[in-house]
Formats: C-alpha cells, sequence, structure tokens
C-alpha cells in the first residue's frame, strides 16, 4: 500500500460534510461491493454513530467510525476505499463525488483519493470530457516550467498518461499495467479508439497520418521524460550544464496538452456511437 501524503506531517482529512455525501451514495450500493471496498483497504467495521436510516448508509457509518484519520495508515485506507467505492457507484453520481472530495483538498487519479497539493498525481485528470481541465493543468504546467523544469516534464506525462488510462476504463478496453512505457499506453488507446470506425475505407489513409503524428507527441513526452531522469533535477555542481531546460519543459507540456486533448475529444465524439 503506498504511504500517505501529509501537509507538515498531518495528513488531510476527508470532511464531515463530505463523508455524508458518499454515505448518502453508498445506499445504490449492494452490500457486497461496499463491504469488499472496505474490507479490501483493511478498515473493520465499528460502531454506527447513529444517522439517516437504511442497511448500506449504516453500514458505511460504521466503516468510518472506525477510521482515525489522524492516523496517516488510517487515513491512508479510508483514501483506498474511497476511491474503491468510485467505481461501484452509478455514472451519473461519479463527478458529484469527486467534487465532494474536491472541495476537501483531495483528486482522484489512479483509483485512489490523494491530496492535490502533495500528490505526484496532482496532475492526473479523471473527467476527460471536461476538456477545460486539460487546458487548466496545461496552464499550471507551463508556469511551473520556469520554477522546476523536471517536475513540469513529471506533470506531463502524468497528464498523458492519466488521460489515456481513463479513456481506455470508459470504453471497457484493456488498461496496460502500471509498469507500462507511456508510448505504448498511448499506442493501446489509439487502438482502442478507432480513429476511424470499422467498415468504412475512406479517410483510413489520413487517419493513418493523424495517428502518426499523435504517436509522435507520445514520443516527444516519453524521450523528454527520460532526458530529466538522466539529468537530474539541476542542483549542485555542474547545475547550469546538467539541469533539465524550461523551454524543454515547456516542449513536453506542449506535446501532453496536445495529446490528451487530442485523445479526450476523440473519445467525447466516439461515445454518443458506442450507446447506439
Amino acid at each position: 500500500m503506498r504511504s500517505a501524503s501529509k501537509v507538515r506531517g498531518v495528513p488531510k482529512a476527508f470532511s464531515r460534510r463530505t463523508l455524508e455525501v458518499f454515505e448518502a451514495a453508498s445506499a445504490s450500493i449492494p452490500l457486497r461491493p461496499l463491504d469488499r471496498a472496505f474490507e479490501g483497504a483493511a478498515i473493520r467495521l465499528g460502531q454506527d454513530p447513529g444517522g439517516p436510516a437504511g442497511t448500506r448508509r449504516t453500514q458505511f457509518r460504521r466503516y468510518v467510525a472506525s477510521v482515525d484519520q489522524r492516523d496517516p495508515q488510517q487515513w491512508d485506507r479510508l483514501c483506498d476505499a474511497l476511491g474503491a467505492l468510485i467505481e461501484e457507484v452509478a455514472e451519473s453520481k461519479k463527478d458529484f463525488l469527486v467534487a465532494a472530495a474536491e472541495r476537501d483538498g483531495f483528486i482522484f487519479a489512479d483509483g485512489v483519493f490523494r491530496p492535490a497539493g502533495t500528490a505526484p498525481s496532482s496532475f492526473a485528470v479523471t473527467r476527460v470530457e471536461d476538456l477545460a481541465s486539460i487546458d487548466d493543468r496545461g496552464r499550471r504546467l507551463n508556469l511551473l516550467a520556469d520554477d522546476s523544469p523536471k517536475d513540469a516534464v513529471a506533470g506531463a506525462e502524468e497528464l498523458v498518461e492519466s488521460v489515456c488510462r481513463t479513456v481506455l476504463r470508459l470504453i471497457g478496453a484493456p488498461v496496460p499495467g502500471k509498469t507500462a512505457e507511456l508510448v505504448d499506453i498511448a499506442e493501446s488507446t489509439l487502438d482502442a479508439l478507432e480513429l476511424v470506425p470499422a467498415g468504412i475505407d475512406d479517410g483510413k489513409k489520413d487517419a493513418a497520418l493523424v495517428r502518426r503524428c499523435v504517436q509522435h507527441l507520445s514520443v516527444v513526452v516519453a524521450i523528454l521524460g527520460d532526458v530529466r531522469d538522466l539529468y537530474g533535477s539541476g542542483h549542485g555542481r555542474g547545475a547550469k550544464r546538467k539541469a533539465l531546460s524550461p523551454r524543454h519543459a515547456r516542449l513536453a507540456v506542449g506535446a501532453a496538452v496536445t495529446l490528451g486533448g487530442f485523445v479526450a475529444e476523440t473519445y467525447a465524439k466516439r461515445a454518443p456511437l458506442k450507446k447506439v
């Protein structure tokens, strides 16, 4: 299990208001998946502190009641459990729950919640239908490029990977393992999106050219990630020679935003077709 992200040594906490939102949503989750989410995070049942009636709501409160959010390990488990519940609720409720957690300072990435300010995934995108969120991360990454090019490149990689993995999950396609290379993840996403619908011959050549362009964008981001790892942070002796420059970081960010936006828009265009 990953270690808890902290702010000045103390982890953030989910507010009572947010937990009540999750509790209300749990009323529509069958007991078995509800239990599985908490038991999978090693959270045991506690005493019900009282609240609205309902077997599943009561079960949710009993699990949360046993968690002391001042304890980093217990808080970390709650992040995992609430993240698992996102996958169990109706599609119409997911954005509402994520937004509630975001008000407490969390982001939802890779199936779990993490503090937005300190998480390495703070540039991840989980709602690809919100194209403005990709542009917003791009602006933040460009600002970061001046102060910390290495972190900006890492954020660019995170942005691309999160968009691709989210789209793959949404369309029910196989998601590459955690150790998969960024270029392979992008390739899998392009395969699953079908840039030209099956049975349509016209435009396949154009689609192939567009596909090559998109593939090259993923290569740009991945290569600059390798450069970042090779040269390090740029602190200390020889920093001017070894540091990754802001212009390199902005190149990675530009490629990442363009690639992420293209994948997200392609998904948005294809999604209605797949529902017919």
